[in-house]
Parts: structure tokens; sequence; C-alpha cells
């Protein structure tokens, strides 16, 4: 996921040279939105303990969001070739799904040591 995310970031970065001048304000967004998710995985993964990592995931998981409707305007404005932000698009999909498993599976330690926290005896 993290690969994924990175990878995703190095396009945006290459693509974002080719951009014309007056178009750097939404570039300067893409690039640091695609940055911001994967920060926010790998700062995710050095959490200690299945709540802390839920909560670094949900921050992963707002800045996809905001890559992916990043992308969608690019595309509407013709910023990027259109192939090329069909790929960004798929790619930065396939994060998200990644991200929205891995928070699904945390959900689910966070819910077992909770109800093994219940029936402890005491």
């Amino acid at each position: 996921m993290w690969q994924e995310a990175v990878g995703t970031a190095g396009e945006i970065a290459k693509l974002a040279r080719k951009t014309r001048p007056e178009s750097r304000a939404l570039v300067d967004v893409l690039i640091r939105c695609s940055a911001e998710v994967a920060l926010a995985i790998a700062r995710g993964h050095v959490k200690d303990g299945a709540v802390a990592q839920r909560d670094g995931f949900r921050v992963a998981r707002d800045a996809i969001a905001s890559l992916e409707t990043g992308l969608a305007i690019a595309r509407h404005a013709e910023l990027f070739p259109l192939p090329a932000c069909a790929d960004l698009g798929v790619r930065a999909g396939h994060t998200a799904r990644l991200i929205a498993g891995y928070i699904t599976y945390l959900d689910r330690l966070v819910e077992a040591d909770a109800e093994a926290a219940r029936t402890a005896p005491a």
C-alpha cells in the first residue's frame, strides 16, 4: 500500500514538471495530497497499538479522498494527458481500497480487544 502511494506521488511529480505555469496551484495541491497519503500510511504503520494505527490510517483515508477529488478536477481541467489521468485514478482508487481494507482489519482488532477486555475475569 505504501509503495503504491509513493509510486502515485512520484508519477504526479513527474507530470507536474510538464504543466503550464497557470496550472501550478492545482498541481501543488495534487503533489501535497499525494505526498500526504504516503506519509500518513508510513505514520500509521509505526504507531503502537491497533487504535493508534487505525487513527493514522483514517488520516490516510482522508488524504486519498482529497487526492481522488484533485485528480477528478485535473481530468476535467485537462491538466494532464487523459491516459495519465486515467492511470493515476486507477492507482489512487487501488490505494483507497487497500487503506479501507486495512482500516476494516484494524477495526476488527480493536473490537476483539474490547471484547476480550469485557469478558476477562477481574
